[in-house]
């Protein structure tokens, strides 16, 4: 399903870019899978968004419907504990029947994916899924979570005045990144809180760039508007 690359845009209509963004790898930091201490997972959690998702749903369910659980979805074993939590969270496990449920299972799934994006995991697929018995009216869901990408090289674009100096933006989106790199909406908004200045910076749009599927890697395109 389709998904904007846009993940964050802050205040204003942006204004079109005058140079383009030119790559450095002096400033991009390699990767690597065997780091120690990797991070709080509960800290990719953090852009998981629910609520205003679900508005358009409302109808699908009671209140006192059973919550979705990790049963309920095929293909996540390999996600962790922490990040399936907040992966399903808020989310029934049992939908309304009748000329609606098609439409209600599409919807739950939609939703899904949405926060599979936001994970990381930027090219999943989720689909409704046929019963494998127990209640008919429970839900059941197939994932296909595929990589997870990591932010690798960032790029700087700004306007006609230049006056920004792109190595200081890109030391400080490095700092917000964090120790796993993992490509995730938290990520994402710690570098704009990072970057964005309002005393000098107009407006300041975090979005993601190419994908790299070879090295499971999303490159990152910081916008200044001065």
């Amino acid at each position: 399903m389709k998904r904007a690359l846009l993940l964050l845009l802050v205040s204003l209509s942006l204004a079109a870019c005058s140079t383009a963004p030119k790559p450095s790898n002096a400033w991009w930091k390699g990767l690597s899978d065997t780091e120690p201490n990797p991070e709080d997972e509960t800290l990719s959690c953090r852009g998981v968004r629910s609520g205003a998702e679900l508005d358009r749903l409302s109808s699908c369910w009671t209140p006192d419907a059973p919550m979705l659980t990790s049963t309920d979805v095929r293909g996540l074993e390999d996600m962790s504990p922490i990040l399936r939590e907040c992966l399903l969270a808020g989310l029934p496990a049992r939908l309304a029947e009748g000329e609606d449920r098609p439409r209600c299972q599409q919807g739950l799934a939609e939703v899904i994916d949405r926060r599979l994006y936001q994970l990381g995991w930027l090219k999943a697929r989720v689909t409704p899924a046929e019963s494998t018995g127990g209640a008919s009216s429970r839900t059941r869901l197939a994932v296909q979570l595929g990589q997870r990408y990591r932010i690798g090289q960032l790029f700087v674009a700004t306007g006609p005045s230049q006056r920004v100096e792109p190595k200081k933006i890109i030391k400080k989106a490095q700092k917000a990144i964090p120790k796993r790199r993992w490509c995730t909406q938290s990520a994402l908004e710690e570098i704009h809180t990072r970057i964005y200045d309002g005393s000098t910076f107009q407006q300041v749009q975090v979005a993601l760039g190419e994908l790299n599927d070879t090295t499971a890697q999303a490159s990152v395109i910081i916008t200044i508007q001065e």
